[in-house]
């Protein structure tokens, strides 16, 4: 923490206001998922898409190839998120081009769950559980493939009723694919994209306080939807390239959890929150 008794006023925030007035806003890849097991970094949504068996061979390839040469960039701390919104925009164009003119029926999503396994943080589905009977709505707001996140979430039980996916979701005609639908999410416009999809903040009328979830600098400006708001608790997982990046994450999460394999911090706030 860069400011604790700034940490400490906000939780007590929290506490005040309690369920009634809490929202959680999480980002998907690495931070509801590990972000590494045994010593090899996990897939992402994208990545487990990618091994579903009906997809031409030169599709992996490609989308492979794309991940190396983009992926240093958007985690460089040398870099200003100005100078890497370029990139992200022509990596998520040249994604998408692969995603064309090829089927693949919807239900093959599910079936690729059983072939890859993709960990959950260890209490993310207690903590998606505690927050569904508290009636605390949680939205997931991902740069990756949202038909792949909700996949994940239903193989392990977690895309409960309180759970709301906002995403880049498969477009289809018929069971041909044909790229993205609407405007592409990239890890660092999340902010615009929260603006966009105000309407499902504006259901949200009272909920307040928020806490946050992510792992990329985008992710620390997923809240700026939320009208009104009044207490924001953003924490941060860091894993790559920690000593280069951990002034940066200090700046933008009031919290950052450093090599956190767990959802042991947000749910000690639940217990907090929820008295229980």
């Amino acid at each position: 923490m860069r400011n604790k008794e700034h940490v400490e006023n906000l939780i007590n925030e929290l506490v005040k206001g309690g369920a009634e007035k809490l929202q959680f806003i999480s980002d998907f890849d690495q931070t509801m998922t590990k972000q590494h097991m045994n010593g090899q970094r996990c897939l992402s949504s994208f990545g487990v898409f990618g091994h579903c068996p009906q997809l031409p061979q030169n599709y992996r390839e490609q989308s492979q190839a794309l991940f190396n040469q983009y992926r240093p960039i958007e985690i460089d701390p040398e870099m200003s998120v100005e100078e890497k919104i370029p990139h992200m925009v022509e990596w998520y164009e040249k994604a998408q081009d692969l995603l064309t003119g090829f089927p693949l029926p919807q239900t093959h999503l599910d079936n690729v769950m059983h072939n890859i396994c993709l960990e959950l943080r260890n209490g993310t589905v207690n903590l998606l559980s505690h927050l569904n009977k508290a009636d605390v709505p949680m939205l997931v707001f991902s740069a990756g493939l949202g038909d792949m996140v909700a996949a994940i979430l239903r193989y392990h039980s977690a895309l409960l009723p309180n759970v709301h996916i906002i995403s880049n979701f498969l477009q289809y005609d018929g069971d041909t694919l044909c790229g993205f639908k609407g405007q592409i999410i990239h890890t660092f416009n999340k902010n615009e994209h929260a603006i966009e999809n105000s309407d499902y903040f504006s259901l949200l009328t009272g909920r307040s306080n928020v806490i946050l979830l992510g792992d990329s600098e985008g992710d620390a400006r997923m809240a700026e939807g939320v009208k009104d708001s009044n207490a924001v608790l953003k924490i941060g997982f860091l894993y790559e390239r920690v000593e280069e990046s951990l002034n940066t994450y200090l700046d933008i999460y009031d919290i950052v959890l450093v090599d956190d394999q767990t959802m042991d911090v947000p749910n000690q706030l639940l217990d907090v929150i929820f008295k229980i």
